[in-house]
């Protein structure tokens, strides 16, 4: 009856909502296709290509196999460091998995040096551990970590104490300057804890003793925290306290190990890394949180480091910096940077730093670029580093292909210095092309490593190189070597193009060493 009526006049619940959910639909769809436009965009951006690789004008001189002979350690000496995986802190990968596998690929590639950042608050969650009286779990699993890398022949690169980046700040027990950031109120207490994984990881420490090392492995590279300009939890307006955070930490390190080489600041390739640098070396300059102010004793990194270390990813730096953030500028600032200081301390040029090393990056951690590219991109890489006189070169997370590329490399080029310009003294027939030449001891044997490529976005290249011997090898990107027959000493080679990164040639101009005799 009336009850009838009212069932057939109202319209169904369901239809009522009908339009809402059109509504919450189209909001939807649109939201993902502005996140998915947004994503396309940002690839397309970051994936370009820096315009132009310039050679340094003024080159760090090249370094000697002796600069770092009183360290004491096989393979210290090496160029290229290893830097693959993930990380939790303590000696592991993320979520605890273990670091095995991507210490077997450094291997493979013939690499000698392996990183480890250590996470003070990973380490000393709830107080100073005493290591006399008990090894936790997360110290005992940093000591399986340097195991490891001792059974493989891998140096380590510790970048410890680490507060800032992905550590997010010093233990909490410790406490900070300034919410958020990375000094902590408590930094003798920093000190102690960089001095406590010394004598427990350095050559003669504790581990080696039990290990039976004895002097003969260890850590003796720290590079003293990460990126902390800015990066995530970051000593941002505290250049000072890091400055007196490197001071205190390095001055703990050398006390059980004089030898041990201290690494810094860690820098990122932006520009915005020069003027904190400036702050932590000028001391009477204050430039740190009112703490620092307050104590009105001034801090300076200058003295401290025996290294300059810096951060660099081409492809990625250059993209958010809207130019070329290459290693050769990235270096130039960072270089120039650190000599002002030196000249305003000494009155001239003396005492200033000989070494640069590039500790982290590659060409962009998102992996835009083809393997293809990126692994031409790593011989194109360590060419420049080397012949802008940069001491050691990061390899980070190579790709297969890269794997491939890298141990082409550094089985022909072990010691790659000097690395020379060459463009003069290559004649390119056809197209466009770089040219690099290492020189090897003198006499009538005498041996050289040619580099070559073809510009970007060129095509392809012929170029006609002087070559020493009658016979000389050839590796690719691809690791395969051939052997080529030179006749009058003048070897023409075709060079592959590609609009973003041509894959590099290496001619080795040396006496032929046969297949089955090690190197």
């Amino acid at each position: 009856m009336s009850g009838t009526s009212d069932d057939t006049s109202a319209p169904p619940a369901a239809a009522k909502s009908r339009p809402w959910l059109k509504g919450c639909c189209w909001g939807c769809g649109a939201c993902v296709m502005a996140f998915l436009l947004l994503v396309v965009v940002l690839c397309v951006f970051l994936a370009r290509v820096p315009k132009i690789y310039p050679v340094s004008a003024r080159p760090v001189a090249p370094p000697e196999p002796t600069n770092h002979a009183a360290a004491a350690l096989d393979g210290f000496e090496s160029p290229y460091l290893g830097h693959t995986g993930s990380w939790d802190g303590k000696g592991g990968g993320m979520g605890g998995s273990s670091k095995s596998g991507d210490l077997d690929k450094e291997a493979a590639m013939g690499l000698r040096w392996t990183f480890m950042p250590v996470y003070w608050r990973a380490l000393e969650p709830e107080g100073p551990v005493d290591l006399a009286k008990e090894t936790p779990t997360a110290w005992q699993r940093l000591d399986a970590f340097v195991v490891e890398a001792h059974r493989r022949r891998l140096n380590i690169l510790m970048q410890a104490p680490v507060m800032g980046g992905n550590a997010g700040g010093p233990p909490n027990w410790a406490g900070r300057r300034e919410p958020g950031k990375s000094a902590p109120e408590q930094m003798d207490a920093a000190a102690a804890f960089a001095g406590k994984l010394a004598s427990r990881y350095a050559p003669g420490g504790t581990l080696a003793v039990k290990q039976g090392w004895g002097l003969g492995y260890g850590v003796r590279a720290w590079e003293l925290d990460n990126e902390p300009e800015g990066y995530l939890t970051h000593w941002k307006d505290q250049a000072g306290d890091y400055a007196e955070f490197a001071t205190k930490t390095a001055a703990r390190i050398k006390a059980v190990d004089p030898r041990a080489v201290i690494a810094l600041p860690g820098c990122g390739g932006g520009h915005q890394s020069v003027n904190w640098i400036e702050g932590a070396l000028d001391a009477p300059r204050l430039a740190g949180s009112p703490a620092y102010r307050k104590q009105a004793v001034g801090f300076s990194i200058g003295p401290v480091a025996d290294v300059v270390s810096f951060h660099d990813y081409e492809g990625l730096d250059s993209g958010f910096a809207g130019g070329d953030r290459t290693l050769e500028p990235v270096l130039d600032d960072v270089r120039d940077v650190f000599e002002r200081w030196e000249t305003r301390q000494a009155g001239s040029a003396r005492g200033r730093k000989l070494e640069f090393w590039h500790t982290e990056g590659n060409f962009d951690f998102l992996g835009l670029l083809s393997a293809r590219r990126r692994a031409a991109w790593r011989m194109q890489m360590f060419t420049r580093a080397f012949a802008a006189g940069i001491a050691k070169v990061c390899v980070m997370d190579a790709s297969k292909a890269e794997q491939v590329a890298v141990r082409a490399y550094v089985r022909a080029l072990p010691w790659p210095f000097p690395m020379l310009p060459a463009d003069a003294e290559a004649r390119v027939v056809r197209g466009k092309a770089r040219a690099f030449r290492h020189p090897e001891h003198a006499g009538p044997a005498a041996g050289q490593t040619w580099v070559l490529w073809a510009r970007a976005d060129s095509g392809a290249a012929q170029v006609e190189i002087p070559v020493t011997h009658d016979r000389v090898t050839i590796v690719g990107v691809d690791g395969l070597e051939s052997v080529r027959e030179v006749a009058n000493h003048r070897l023409t080679l075709e060079l592959e193009g590609d609009p973003k990164m041509a894959p590099p040639v290496l001619v080795l101009d040396r006496p032929l060493i046969p297949r089955n005799t090690p190197q």
